[in-house]
């Protein structure tokens, strides 16, 4: 992925995020815990949830330490409750029962086909928690917003890569990962998966 491309797509959705971050606590239902974001396109949603929730204690984490020094800079003063920490994706560096929420923004970019970043997901939250993993705007975000910036958003993210998943594509990573009983997949907003343990 090409660093830049991956500052001005975050960027550019950043009047997104609130819409993102509600329905996520929507889900979520508390307002404390441990959260972890993870992959590239973490920061955003992360700083959101921080301002509305301080009780909330968040990890930020990617694999490339570029992308952890710039989630360092554009967080640095805004949130007390916000680290980062770099991991790989499978397996995760994190301990088992880790986190109450973890989040996925962009997730069809690096979710691998026989389920082992949605393994080591469910691994790493804790019993009662939930993860919310995939892409798309969000449910409740005004259409004009979404008018502003899907073109710009699609080309930075067709440079980046991007992976267009069907619905029986996901299933069947879902099902390799042993997770059909966990998972509900959601296509209100976008295209995603709430995993809960």
């Amino acid at each position: 992925m090409v660093f830049e491309d991956l500052r001005k797509v975050n960027r550019l959705w950043s009047k997104i995020y609130p819409y993102l971050a509600k329905q996520i606590a929507e889900i979520y239902q508390k307002d404390f815990g441990d959260v972890l974001e993870l992959g590239p396109f973490s920061g955003g949603l992360s700083l959101e949830l921080a301002g509305r929730y301080p009780r909330l204690n968040i990890t930020i984490a990617d694999n490339s330490k570029e992308l952890l020094n710039y989630f360092d800079e554009e967080i640095s003063g805004l949130a007390e409750n916000i680290r980062t920490r770099q991991t790989g994706f499978a397996p995760l560096v994190f301990n088992d029962a880790e986190f109450d929420l973890v989040i996925i923004r962009g997730a069809f970019f690096f979710l691998d086909e026989q389920g082992g970043l949605l393994r080591e997901v469910f691994r790493v939250i804790k019993k009662g928690g939930i993860a919310f993993a995939g892409g798309g705007f969000g449910k409740a975000t005004p259409k004009e917003l979404i008018d502003e910036i899907s073109d710009e958003s699609r080309v930075l993210n067709d440079r980046l890569g991007r992976r267009r998943l069907s619905i029986e594509q996901l299933k069947q990573i879902i099902d390799r990962a042993q997770l059909a009983g966990t998972c509900k997949i959601v296509e209100e907003g976008g295209l995603w998966v709430i995993v809960r343990k």
